[in-house]
């Protein structure tokens, strides 16, 4: 039997990190005044099931004491060992239509076989029908005394109001770290699994407030070592737990702008069957970690992370480009479980990152200059914003080019020629397309004999004719827009004036 069957709570005194449920529904059952459905909303593994399951006994139970089951009569032996005729579990996921809940409503008039009430959990009830749940309101609105209803969901919000407002809510808490690491301390010790107490914070985090998921990871590596100790290197084989030098090493390298060493890096993962998805959630982890570490430690203590180490790495970067850095790889975390290379994206995603000029800073470094007196002499400035129209507008040149519709025509060859175009400066003079890029790595992508084809291919059915093309890295293009955005930034943030020789 696995762990968190093995070890599920049978009495409300052993749920843990949820006891606003357990005092409001102890006082209840002590008062006797217990509700007719109730809903259990929260995250997986936080106990909605377990304590549905109390209850029911609780409330069929013979010899209850201060709300508690005594797990002592055959009722409370019937429903611990599954054989209670009386308490009746739905699986939602699989039992969503229209005929099992018409099944219910006639089955629920008939009087409880053995105790005092007929109790219905439905697990994953926000996977009903709507048909279904019309189905279930009616026996909502006017339910015999003896039936008792706990709806349980992952998605309260996709549970239409009408039956939100005939039952009792209750909403579970993710479970606390302390508690979970204390939770697993007590099962290793009791199962005699030799763990190491850092291993066991680790895999706190990997549980994210799930006690049956941190249940499930120490069984998993339980099973995996053979009764041998347990560290960070089986956590690491087992469950794609990333150690913290990997993700520091990519940090580096993104800190450097080294975007050759980020590919290979990607690329050296890749080949040593490294789950990339399981290590860009563990990149994501530790970036929330390292802002938590400047903005508020005191959580990051509540989760049982060592700041020590972090503390150095969060002395790198800025608070704005973390955020811009968690921002794009949560992109690439949706996008890349729909793509057939996932490292793609990743890559992408990273140079993309890169070469937007977002170089990490230290916060220090961030700091502007004081200026007291800007003075900007006229025809520098008129000089300065003086814009091509192909540049005022990326999407149109002289002759009416669209880039987005040539764009669409590339994408449809090569998604990777068409991502390195999107920056560039398009223009067509006569016979020759123009494509002037501002970054090394761009240009490199583009100028080679395979992207060339592509492009010539594209612009043939885009211009309807043959055409040359002209690839150049525009170093005076990229001087030209920073000169301008100075000046421009300059009048705007300090107020400074133009004057004439």
């Amino acid at each position: 039997m696995s762990l968190y069957r093995k070890h599920r709570p049978q009495k409300f005194n052993e749920v843990i990190s949820q006891n606003h449920v357990i005092q409001t529904l102890s006082g209840a059952l002590n008062s006797g005044q217990i509700g007719h459905a109730y809903i259990f909303a929260g995250p997986r593994g936080t106990g909605k099931t377990t304590m549905a399951r109390i209850l029911a006994k609780a409330v069929n139970c013979l010899n209850m004491k201060d709300s508690e089951p005594c797990d002592e009569c055959d009722i409370c032996k019937q429903i611990m060992s599954g054989n209670f005729l009386d308490l009746i579990e739905i699986d939602a996921a699989s039992n969503r239509g229209i005929d099992e809940i018409r099944d219910l409503k006639e089955k629920i008039r008939f009087a409880p076989n053995v105790g005092k009430y007929k109790v219905y959990i439905i697990d994953e009830v926000h996977m009903l029908t709507r048909e279904a749940f019309n189905a279930l309101l009616k026996t909502l609105e006017e339910p015999p005394s003896h039936a008792i209803f706990i709806l349980a969901t992952t998605e309260v919000h996709k549970i239409p109001l009408t039956i939100l407002s005939r039952c009792q809510r209750f909403d579970f808490r993710k479970i606390d770290s302390s508690d979970t690491l204390e939770e697993l301390k007590r099962i290793a010790k009791k199962e005699k699994i030799k763990v190491e107490d850092d291993t066991l914070k680790k895999i706190v985090v990997l549980s994210e407030g799930s006690l049956r998921d941190a249940l499930s990871f120490l069984d998993q590596v339980s099973a995996f070592s053979g009764g041998s100790d347990i560290d960070s290197g089986l956590l690491e084989n087992i469950l794609g737990y990333s150690n913290q030098d990997s993700l520091i090493n990519i940090l580096s390298l993104i800190k450097k702008k080294d975007t050759r060493g980020v590919i290979g890096f990607v690329n050296k993962l890749v080949g040593e069957g490294v789950d990339l998805d399981n290590f860009l959630k563990n990149l994501i982890r530790f970036i929330r970690q390292i802002l938590l570490i400047k903005v508020d430690k005191d959580i990051l203590a509540k989760e049982l992370i060592d700041e020590k180490k972090l503390t150095e790495v969060a002395s790198l970067f800025s608070i704005g480009d973390l955020v811009k850095l968690a921002e794009v790889l949560n992109e690439v975390n949706r996008s890349s479980k729909l793509s057939f290379i996932p490292q793609l994206h990743f890559e992408l995603a990273i140079i993309k990152f890169l070469e937007s000029e977002v170089v990490p800073k230290t916060d220090a470094a961030r700091e502007p200059t004081p200026i007291k007196d800007v003075v900007i002499d006229k025809k520098e400035f008129d000089e300065a914003i003086k814009i091509n129209p192909a540049q005022t507008d990326n999407t149109k040149s002289q002759e009416g080019f669209n880039l987005d519709e040539f764009l669409r025509k590339v994408k449809d060859s090569n998604m990777s020629v068409a991502m390195a175009l999107k920056g560039a400066d398009l223009s067509l003079c006569g016979e020759t397309l123009s494509i002037h890029v501002g970054s090394q790595f761009y240009f490199d992508r583009l100028d080679d004999s395979k992207s060339r084809k592509i492009l010539k291919e594209a612009a043939h059915k885009y211009f309807g004719k043959e055409v040359e093309l002209e690839i150049t890295k525009s170093e005076r293009k990229k001087e030209e827009s920073e000169k301008r955005n100075i000046v421009a930034e300059a009048l705007s943030v300090f107020g400074g004036e133009i004057i004439e020789e």
